[in-house]
């Protein structure tokens, strides 16, 4: 129980302050006419005259067109999921692996939400690994189920984020650089009933010139040295293998200054492996500007995920004057980059949970930003062949932040942005019920049976 209350306030408090910096800094590039060159360009007649028309509208949830009841995935094509679902099928019948690469903002940055799915696909089709970590924290909270993680804190961490660096940030958006001394080491769980056994770890760095070493050791016997230097900059993938069982790998970074990005831990056995890759203050458009398109692409290649999860919009919907022509711009080439990356993949889009602010007399209601954005995201998603999933309306639609604010337990901090531990198992399972239900549908649409 006292694990639980901690994690009920991990983004509450301070954090939340930060987070609110964090998101005022990214519209900064959109206020001020002399930083125009860290955000993608956009014609102001054009945007003038497409927010006028917006704000024109009175946007609410019962007048966003759906093509399923709340709680269920969308899906126009009725295609959009099936290298997914064709996945989970091999997974059942033939000892085959599907892995899922979830990005999304702060909500999912201690691995609340994304946790709970995960641990529900692992129970019912197998625990393939824990999937991708990230080498360090970059924020305090950082957490992930189901996976032990310790580093040493001479690691100097590189979120994505508006002009900031060369814009290689490996799979997870975070880069993390030191020189020698430092170590990062991945266990596997202790307890629980995933996360308990891993047979190989596989650790994603980036080859430059100059780059230093860093040596591998398996349960604390040293295993080999790693050079990170190379003739040119680019990804690189190293793969240990072990032993099925409980082990411990650990980084030490041995001279130089070498730069890593994460760790995927994989159990070579069938079943899902579900990244949860969270990024503090981030929308969209970093996705789409900010992240290198090429060393991305790479990155998803290595990965190669059968689903790809699209979750961003808790930051954009502070912004009453947000541009939406820039917003719908940067969304379609965030589909873009990944389905030049990974043609064969299933795409989908997860709308931003319920956010609430303080009306009058402190009364909590829900941000009118929400229901806009997840009004794009759904048309969006039709028209470029991905799912959607509405967390909004599954969760119980406007007002949900305000009633959950007040429940007992309490299942929204009070930042009225980030759900405690009990809420966020509330909205990882709707996303879970959405894929089951989605996936029984399509095998018998499709002929095919399930061993469950």
């Amino acid at each position: 129980m006292d694990e639980l209350n901690k994690n009920n306030h991990v983004l509450l408090g301070k954090t939340a302050r930060t987070l609110a910096i964090l998101t005022a800094m990214a519209a900064v590039p959109y206020a001020i006419p002399e930083l125009a060159r860290y955000r993608a360009l956009v014609s102001q007649s054009q945007s003038t005259e497409r927010d006028a028309e917006i704000d024109s509208l009175d946007i609410t949830a019962s007048e966003t067109k759906r093509s399923a009841r709340p709680g269920e995935i969308e899906d126009p094509s009725g295609r959009a999921l099936d290298a997914f679902f064709e996945a989970l099928h091999r997974t059942e019948t033939e000892g085959a692996q599907t892995r899922v690469c979830h990005y999304g903002d702060s909500p999912i940055t201690n691995d609340g939400i994304t946790s709970t799915v995960r641990r529900k696909l692992q129970l019912r089709f197998g625990d393939a690994g824990h999937g991708f970590i990230l080498i360090a924290r970059p924020w305090g909270w950082y957490n992930h189920e189901g996976v032990r993680h310790e580093a040493t804190r001479g690691w100097r961490s590189d979120p994505m984020w508006i002009g900031r660096g060369d814009h290689f940030y490996g799979l997870g958006g975070a880069s993390f650089t030191a020189i020698a001394g430092e170590r990062a080491s991945f266990s596997t769980a202790e307890r629980g009933d995933v996360g308990r056994s891993v047979s190989a770890f596989d650790i994603y760095f980036l080859r430059r010139p100059g780059g230093g070493e860093f040596d591998i050791e398996v349960d604390g016997i040293f295993r080999e040295r790693i050079s990170t230097a190379g003739d040119k900059t680019e990804p690189a993938f190293h793969r240990v293998e072990v032993g099925k069982g409980a082990h411990t790998l650990t980084l030490i970074t041995a001279s130089g200054e070498v730069r890593l990005f994460g760790i995927a831990l994989d159990s070579n056995e069938r079943g899902v492996q579900y990244d949860s890759l969270g990024v503090n203050g981030a929308f969209i458009g970093l996705l789409a500007n900010y992240l290198d398109a090429d060393h991305w692409a790479e990155q998803l290649q290595h990965r190669d995920p059968q689903l790809v999860i699209i979750g961003y919009g808790a930051n954009e919907s502070q912004f009453e004057r947000l541009q939406m022509d820039q917003y719908e711009r940067d969304t379609r080439e965030v589909i873009k980059r990944i389905r030049a990356a990974l043609p064969r993949a299933s795409i989908m889009l997860v709308g931003p949970m319920d956010r609430g602010q303080r009306g009058a007399g402190g009364q909590i209601i829900t941000r009118k930003m929400i229901m806009k954005l997840i009004s794009y995201q759904r048309r969006i998603a039709a028209e470029t062949g991905c799912a959607f999933f509405d967390t909004f309306s599954a969760m119980g639609g406007e007002g949900t932040v305000a009633r959950w604010h007040e429940s007992k337990p309490r299942l929204m901090g009070g930042d009225l942005t980030h759900p405690t531990a009990q809420g966020a198992e509330i909205v990882g399972s709707l996303i879970y019920d959405a894929i089951i239900k989605a996936y029984e549908v399509w095998s018998l649409e499709s002929g095919v049976e399930s061993r469950f």
